[in-house]
């Protein structure tokens, strides 16, 4: 086991990967209390999007992970040698294929047809998977029961006022006070308010609106619970007054916890 940072982590577990043939074969767990995930340790490949012959083996490998740790570990087991039986047989796809040790380069979804057709066997010359189930717990999720509250929203525009401070006086006026304006945001930092004149800023804000009666000082905020109302009210009030409206992103409270990220500078 090795603790660390989550980019040295990626790191490490990209090149332990490839020293096993390929970051397309492994698989990945992330594992909470309440929620946890199981993927591939790669990213996506985009350049090879639809072109059937990405290896499958690292969603394989993170499914069996997922069914042991939901208690199915037979399950797990019958896949992963059939898996290797797969490997074993020299049916490769085209990342881990070589010329001389392979006998048939395949692609995606015949590769997943080849580790199907061999489900119930074992390999002969790799180490066959064993998992007895003992000491593996069933883990059984419960969504915890929160109180939600709508406490504000970002309202992304697009807009070429060549400064922060005439777009936030445009909303200010628009909005007429449904919602307060807190600060606006451009490329992820802060320009508004008591942002620098010398920030390049793009023709795509983020403005965060909060409840009107929301206290704010320089070390805490207190939100407010809002309506969906009053946000439906103020986007037709900034609609009207010919705001150009992206998109926008409400924001929670969960029991009273802030469940979104602050701006940089907030």
């Amino acid at each position: 086991m090795i603790v660390t940072l989550n980019l040295y982590g990626d790191i490490i577990s990209d090149v332990t990967a490839e020293l096993t043939g390929s970051v397309g074969m492994a698989g990945s767990a992330n594992i909470g209390d309440r929620i946890s995930m199981f993927e591939a340790i790669h990213g996506s490949a985009p350049d090879i999007a639809g072109q059937g012959i990405a290896n499958p083996s690292a969603m394989l490998n993170a499914a069996c992970m997922m069914l042991v740790h939901l208690g199915m570990p037979q399950k797990a087991e019958s896949i992963q040698n059939a898996w290797l039986c797969t490997l074993e047989d020299g049916i490769h796809p085209g990342d881990v294929y070589r010329e001389g040790v392979s006998k048939k380069r395949a692609g995606t979804a015949e590769f997943a047809d080849a580790v199907i057709e061999r489900l119930g066997k074992e390999p002969k010359q790799l180490k066959a998977v064993h998992l007895k189930g003992e000491g593996i717990p069933k883990f059984v999720y419960e969504r915890p029961v929160v109180k939600r509250q709508l406490c504000g929203v970002d309202v992304f525009v697009c807009d070429q006022d060549p400064t922060p401070d005439a777009l936030a006086q445009r909303l200010l006026k628009a909005s007429h006070g449904m919602l307060k304006l807190k600060l606006i945001t451009n490329r992820g930092v802060k320009v508004w308010p008591e942002g620098y004149p010398e920030t390049f800023c793009t023709d795509h804000w983020r403005c965060r609106f909060v409840g009107p009666d929301a206290l704010i000082d320089d070390d805490k905020v207190t939100y407010q619970a809002i309506g969906q109302r009053q946000v439906t009210q103020m986007l037709h009030l900034l609609t009207e007054a010919g705001v150009d409206i992206i998109k926008t992103e409400n924001l929670y409270l969960f029991d009273g916890v802030r469940g979104f990220s602050l701006g940089q500078g907030e």
